[in-house]
């Protein structure tokens, strides 16, 4: 956790798009979600997110999902995700926008090890299906809550900091 709330924001807020590449793992009705910290409402917290992150330069986002995933949980995907849903959406402060967004959410049900919290993230704990909704309550699980509740392919986004 940054010493200094201002340190934090300004490391955290991007002033540049975000491609992102994000796992559901699911195991006996549970979800795998590991643990970060985000500004959420102007105040640092923790926030329990899909295990995943930013696509590289010159990756591409079944790569981007394999790297995340052995760095946050040292897991090796096997086969190949199905691809959820694809989220789109803005960060603003204020009425300005910070920065747009695209990921690409996939479900992974095939891999080798046993997921650990790395020092990549704050923990990991699985959730029971039915209270995904609840747990997952930051302002960019919009898309996530309303898939888990309609399906669908794409929707978008909006996170006001």
């Amino acid at each position: 956790m940054a010493d200094d709330p201002e340190d934090f924001r300004e490391t955290h807020l991007r002033d540049r798009d975000f491609l992102g590449s994000f796992a559901r793992i699911v195991r006996d009705g549970h979800t795998l979600l590991v643990g970060n910290r985000r500004i959420v409402a102007g105040v640092e917290r923790l926030t329990w997110d899909l295990p995943g992150g930013q696509v590289e330069p010159g990756e591409l986002l079944h790569e981007a999902l394999e790297r995340e995933l052995r760095e946050e949980i040292d897991i090796v995907v096997q086969g190949r995700p199905r691809l959820m849903f694809v989220q789109e959406g803005e960060r603003t402060v204020g009425a300005t926008r910070r920065h747009a967004w695209r990921s690409f959410f996939f479900e992974v049900t095939e891999f080798d090890g046993e997921p650990i919290a790395t020092d990549e993230v704050c923990g990991l704990r699985w959730v029971p299906d039915e209270e995904l909704p609840d747990v997952c309550d930051a302002p960019y699980h919009d898309s996530f809550r309303r898939w888990l509740r309609e399906g669908g392919l794409h929707f978008t986004s909006r996170w006001d900091s």
